[in-house]
């Protein structure tokens, strides 16, 4: 069943929100540095400037397919009385189950179960600009763009720094910190990778193999034509096919042999840039449109058609029930 009503796409806030819907994501990529702009804000405009029925909104629809960031499940929560009739659908991110929404979309599809939870691809960097070719196949700069947090302290450090240039390689660490307050410029460049020969982001260590994160630095590497040196992700690991796609190292001695070897063979640089091109054509935009269409205006509909719940239970209602089932099945007495 496709449905042709409008999807409204929640983002709280009154006072920058006219200007917000007029925006390029292309042309004003650090309006886009947050997970809700990113998700939210950029999803709608990707949509709207696609001809899509999608509108913004900074009050929760009664009915209707309502998407919002998983961020923002508090205020959606508010309006529960009046939006009995709304299908909510919540961008989980890099966030706890949203259980008052009635689906959900992950950034990495380790949790995706086709049902209730879809994995989508996020989008590429806003108005990313390639690695310039004539800067040929030789390793003079490798660089790191993100927030500092999620890079492994060892990379921020001198000796890093110290080892590269042993190399003869310049390290540039365009890196800005994480803030939940609220948003705010910070004067990095993620956009650009005219200049940079390598992307080394190497998260710091997690057991789940950093489970909610999504594999953005590999996929921009990829449209930007720029090898790749990861840490253990599983969203990057489910998308490798073939060696050539990034190196996954744990260390910075690993990190600087995959650096070494990649400026000592020119030959395995141009293949992996060639390899990174042919993979980011699945990543590219009007693939992922056309996934989001399908999402929103097929599958999601008609898998709520029948299903809607005559009282959407409250937040507390839901983590109760979770938690009972849990009892239940541990055999809580």
């Amino acid at each position: 069943m496709k449905t042709t009503d409008a999807v409204s796409f929640f983002l709280p806030g009154d006072a920058e929100f006219g200007r917000l819907g007029a925006l390029d994501p292309d042309q004003s990529p650090l309006e886009f540095q947050t997970a809700e702009r990113a998700w939210t804000l950029q999803t709608y405009l990707r949509l709207a400037r696609a001809g899509e029925p999608v509108r913004l909104t900074n009050v929760v629809p009664s009915r209707g397919v309502v998407v919002f960031h998983a961020g923002h499940k508090h205020i959606v929560q508010r309006y529960r009385k009046d939006s009995q009739g709304a299908v909510l659908v919540a961008l989980r991110g890099d966030r706890k189950p949203v259980l008052t929404a009635d689906f959900e979309i992950l950034q990495n599809g380790c949790d995706a179960d086709g049902r209730r939870t879809f994995a989508v691809p996020h989008w590429p960097q806003p108005g990313l600009v390639p690695r310039d070719a004539s800067r040929g196949l030789r390793v003079r700069r490798a660089a790191y763009k993100g927030y500092s947090a999620n890079l492994d302290p060892a990379f921020l450090e001198t000796p890093w720094q110290s080892r590269l240039a042993e190399l003869g390689i310049e390290w540039h660490c365009d890196a800005a910190p994480f803030d939940r307050e609220g948003f705010r410029y910070y004067p990095v460049d993620w956009s650009s990778y005219r200049d940079i020969d390598v992307i080394v982001a190497v998260r710091p260590s997690d057991r789940t193999l950093h489970a909610t994160k999504p594999a953005s630095k590999l996929v921009n590497a990829w449209l930007a034509g720029v090898p790749a040196v990861l840490g253990a992700e599983s969203a990057c690991r489910a998308l490798r096919r073939d060696p050539l796609d990034y190196f996954e190292v744990g260390t910075p001695d690993e990190a600087e042999a995959a650096l070494r070897l990649l400026r000592d063979e020119p030959r395995r640089m141009a293949d992996m840039i060639e390899n990174g091109r042919r993979r980011a054509a699945e990543f590219r935009l009007d693939p992922l449109l056309a996934t989001w269409r399908n999402l929103l205006f097929e599958t999601i509909p008609s898998l709520a058609v029948g299903r809607r719940p005559t009282r959407r239970r409250s937040l507390v209602e839901l983590t109760v029930a979770s938690w009972l089932r849990r009892l239940g099945a541990h055999g809580g007495t």
